[in-house]
């Protein structure tokens, strides 16, 4: 397995660090782009993990950190919270549209991605945000997968808007790094003026290919009924909801990964199975 690590600069010149990891004999494959959540990075948890089971299964796979999620040169650490206190979900959906475009544009991965066969999958917030990206981009995005999907981006208290109000900003603890992390309110008022456009179930009941939503049963961040919601909202043909007994919202798995779990195990193989059956195809 060959694993690329590099960079590119959207906009507002910030660097979109990725990972490229594909089989050495990978040729016009099938890819994937993981795209992580709130408090969620390239090499959090699981994600290596995954896009290298993935990869190993015959998939290009391409696993970015947003550009202003925080995370430092040595894609661990959040060293730039004052990136991430300016994020807004208008900017991580230019980052991403920015990888889609370098790829359609051979870019990225020339020879090796084949571009009418790219697939989505999304972590919590990042599962809302590939939904989203793929209701946008029917012709080019195939196939959609979520794990723990957020249903809404509205999801903070009377108590917390009114800070935002007050004060300009709030702050919310990392509960691994017992980071302080400060949003500002540009995220709010982001949220607020493209409420229309950011509508994560309208997105769904736009989907047309075929779409996966995984969910644990015990999620205690982010309820399995979002995903039995996202599932009956969505539009595709070809839909399914894998609800996991016992798993909770990241299956299992802490930040650094020691040990695949069982429910972990589960989510990869239902995906690469979706996966199989509806993108590795030509």
């Amino acid at each position: 397995m060959i694993r690329k690590t590099f960079h590119i600069q959207n906009k507002s010149n910030e660097p979109i660090h990725i990972d490229l990891r594909h089989r050495e004999d990978a040729h016009e494959s099938p890819t994937v782009i993981i795209v992580h959540g709130f408090k969620g990075f390239k090499n959090w948890g699981f994600f290596p993990d995954l896009a290298d089971r993935l990869t190993l299964a015959g998939y290009v796979t391409i696993t970015p950190n947003f550009s202003r999620n925080g995370i430092g040169y040595d894609y661990n650490t959040f060293e730039h919270l004052d990136k991430f206190a300016e994020n807004t979900h208008s900017h991580e959906m230019e980052d991403l549209q920015l990888i889609i475009d370098q790829i359609k544009e051979e870019k990225i991965g020339k020879r090796v991605i084949d571009i009418e066969r790219l697939a989505l999958l999304g972590h919590s917030r990042g599962g809302g945000t590939a939904i989203l990206k793929a209701a946008e981009l029917e012709e080019d995005i195939k196939c959609l997968v979520t794990w723990a999907a957020v249903s809404t981006f509205f999801r903070y208290s009377d108590q917390q808007i009114k800070q935002w109000e007050k004060k300009g900003f709030i702050e919310i603890e990392n509960g691994r790094t017992k980071q302080m992390m400060r949003m500002n309110k540009t995220y709010w008022d982001d949220l607020n003026k493209n409420k229309k456009l950011f509508n994560i179930e309208k997105a769904a009941e736009n989907l047309v290919n075929p779409s996966l939503f995984i969910h644990g049963q015990n999620d205690e961040t982010v309820s399995f009924k979002d995903g039995e919601l996202l599932h009956e909202k969505c539009g595709a043909y070809v839909k399914r909801l894998e609800l996991i007994e016992k798993a909770g919202h990241t299956f299992g798995i802490p930040h650094p990964l020691e040990k695949p779990t069982e429910e972990y195990l589960t989510a990869v193989e239902l995906t690469e199975h979706f996966l199989d059956n509806y993108l590795n195809v030509l």
